[in-house]
């Protein structure tokens, strides 16, 4: 299909950007359909709910630095998950986009989620400029995607339990281990605490509980990714 065949043209085009050192900004600035951003963004809110990214978690000092980590894992989700019909059926043909619609979505979302700007973390007239785009154009996306994210995100928070349940959990050695079971909430926050797992027969346990600091979610696939390759002898 010719959005395959677009998906690898992008893949290239996704290690430039990756590798250039003005990411991750190229990422967010990178021009995309508005289809796209309406797609991704009930995504981007899900990921920073089970990331607990709210007010009060993240410094403003700290911010720059969670946008990288949070748009290079998003990025690397995609260059590395093989494609499979879950991929397709979730994305379809805007699934090539991902890189540059996700990581736009992502940074509004977490910036909404602590109430503050684009222009609070990063010289936007200064990052336009370098990268050829008009600064009326950002502020104009900005705002689009601040205003679809206030109107998703209930809807987000209702999906959120609902689409990652029975999804499959991985370690970081790609090795699955088994699916999500259920959801754990902090009774105080109402923030994910963590996820019970339901382990694959021959496992030797049938359920035991992952904190969700030592897991990540993979947008893309939606699976969910250890931080470490051996689970059993963590």
């Amino acid at each position: 299909m010719w959005w395959k065949k677009k998906g690898k043209e992008e893949k290239e085009k996704v290690i430039a950007y990756l590798r250039s050192r003005l990411f991750p900004w190229n990422f967010i600035l990178e021009d995309v359909e508005e289809d796209s951003i309406k797609h991704f963004v009930p995504y981007a809110i899900q990921m920073c709910e089970g990331k607990g990214i709210d007010k009060g978690a993240i410094s403003e000092e700290e911010v720059k630095e969670v946008i990288a980590k949070e748009v290079r894992e998003a990025v690397n989700d995609y260059l590395f998950d093989p494609e499979d019909k879950d991929m397709t059926k979730m994305h379809g043909k805007l699934a090539p986009t991902y890189p540059f619609a996700f990581s736009q979505c992502l940074l509004h979302a977490i910036l909404y989620r602590l109430g503050i700007e684009m222009g609070d973390v990063v010289d936007v007239k200064a990052i336009g400029e370098l990268l050829g785009r008009d600064i009326t154009e950002i502020k104009r996306r900005e705002l689009f995607i601040r205003d679809l994210i206030s109107r998703n995100e209930n809807k987000a928070m209702k999906m959120f339990g609902k689409s990652i349940l029975d999804k499959k959990i991985i370690t970081a050695g790609g090795d699955s281990i088994g699916s999500v079971g259920d959801i754990v909430f902090d009774v105080g926050t109402g923030h994910v605490e963590g996820l019970v797992v339901n382990h694959q027969k021959g496992a030797g346990l049938k359920k035991s509980r992952i904190p969700m600091h030592d897991m990540r979610l993979n947008m893309y696939s939606k699976n969910i990714v250890l931080k470490y390759s051996n689970y059993d002898k963590k």
